[in-house]
């Protein structure tokens, strides 16, 4: 049985549009579902944070007063000037058909995977729809994605979405963040800088519990000197609506009161079949995999799968960025083994773990320049490119620090051995 496409990927994430424009230009046939309702005007979390972004630089001379009025006006008409008619121009030419619609998998033919798709990009006056059968080699899923939090009445309560809160009219005096993430800690900064009492709120000792502990604790300081409260190491168990439809928030000893309650992004179950021909796509080291074992030329071929370092990148000013191991995890696998290399100037914070060849195995920084420096450390990593050979640190002084580091160590290593051998042949 011959099949339409030889990949097909649902979700509509940062990564979603990553891993359909690298298929599109290896000319593999590739379709991309939209799975959502189109009057919704979905936006994923990458591009919200970025016209966020957008709306902090064009009203950033603006007094902090004049900003929640200013917002309404402002905010729709960046969002309507951020239209995705051109990247959807872009991939069309590259031969990716894009459905918008609800879909669902519907069995199996021969070897291949069945989705049906409930195309809704019709007019709203129309209330037809077309129903369309998709086959393909291979599937990927690549939804942006939330962990799912057990809070007593949080189903159930009004809760604001990052996608919602682009849509608001009005905005309200105070708004209560839930999650300790990089989306969450951006998008409190935002609401923040436009005027409203911000609070933040995570069950870990900090925030972006996956970032160096150093890294993670400056931008703390740096939200908590803005204005925003952060509150950690605090469980969440209850939400509930009170008087003129305000939100409680019961944590573990007290309850905070707040106009609206946002979580990034809404909980969402997509049920999929399991099979080695359906992939979960949620980082470029999935993406990495998906092309490999998706679009492989030869029968008798196997490609190594690139090993791609898991980034992290926090669109906050200043931002925050890290690849590979933090200190903590590098300590667990290596042992003491390592070279911590720590520097600071005056408005950034850099931390890189490496190996006693110079091998890098981690790296996280806090600064304007974060994300940028990262990525060249990104490339070095991929490229087993050696930390004292890296220029792009110059400011830093990385490289002489990690030059008198490893001149100490074997030091030490030389009276070590000295005193071993006195003590074994009691010279």
């Amino acid at each position: 049985m011959s099949v339409d496409y030889d990949l097909v990927v649902i979700g509509m994430s940062a990564h979603a549009h990553k891993l359909v424009s690298l298929v599109a230009l290896r000319e593999a046939r590739v379709a991309w579902v939209w799975d959502h309702q189109v009057k919704d005007a979905y936006l994923n979390i990458a591009q919200i944070d970025h016209i966020l972004l957008l709306l902090k630089n064009k009203i950033g001379d603006r007094p902090k007063s004049e900003r929640l009025q200013i917002f309404a006006q402002q905010i729709s008409l960046i969002r309507d000037n951020y239209c995705q008619a051109e990247m959807l121009e872009i991939l069309k030419k590259n031969g990716v058909d894009v459905i918008a619609g609800e879909c669902k998998f519907q069995g199996k033919v021969q070897n291949s995977h069945i989705l049906e798709v409930r195309e809704n990009s019709l007019p709203e006056r129309s209330r037809a729809f077309s129903q369309r059968s998709l086959s393909s080699r291979a599937y990927a899923i690549a939804h942006d994605i939330t962990p799912l939090r057990k809070i007593f009445g949080l189903a159930e309560h009004n809760y604001l979405t990052a996608n919602q809160f682009l849509n608001l009219e009005y905005l309200p005096k105070s708004i209560a963040v839930l999650g300790d993430d990089s989306n969450a800690c951006a998008i409190a900064q935002a609401i923040n800088f436009l005027g409203v009492h911000t609070s933040l709120i995570t069950d870990h000792p900090h925030i972006l519990p996956n970032v160096d502990v150093a890294i993670a604790r400056t931008l703390q300081a740096q939200l908590e000197a803005e204005g925003i409260e952060v509150y950690t190491n605090t469980q969440t168990t209850a939400v509930s609506q009170i008087e003129h439809s305000r939100t409680r928030i019961w944590l573990d000893n007290q309850t905070i009161d707040c106009d609206r309650l946002l979580v990034t992004l809404a909980p969402r179950e997509f049920y999929f079949p399991i099979d080695r021909h359906i992939y979960q796509c949620h980082g470029d080291q999935d993406i990495a995999k998906i092309m490999q074992q998706t679009l492989q030329t030869g029968f008798w071929r196997s490609v190594s799968i690139p090993q791609v370092p898991p980034m992290i990148d926090v669109s906050t000013t200043p931002t925050v960025a890290q690849i590979g191991m933090t200190e903590l995890l590098a300590k667990q696998k290596y042992g003491q083994a390592l070279y911590i290399l720590e520097s600071s100037t005056e408005n950034s914070l850099c931390k890189i773990i490496c190996d006693h060849k110079g091998q890098i195995l981690g790296a996280s920084m806090f600064g304007d320049r974060a994300k940028l420096e990262i990525e060249a450390i990104a490339i070095a990593m991929q490229g087993k490119v050696k930390i004292q050979n890296i220029a792009v640190l110059q400011e830093f002084q990385i490289a002489e620090q990690w030059e008198k580091l490893h001149r100490d160590r074997r030091q030490q290593a030389k009276f070590k051995n000295w005193f071993t051998f006195r003590r074994d042949w009691n010279i």
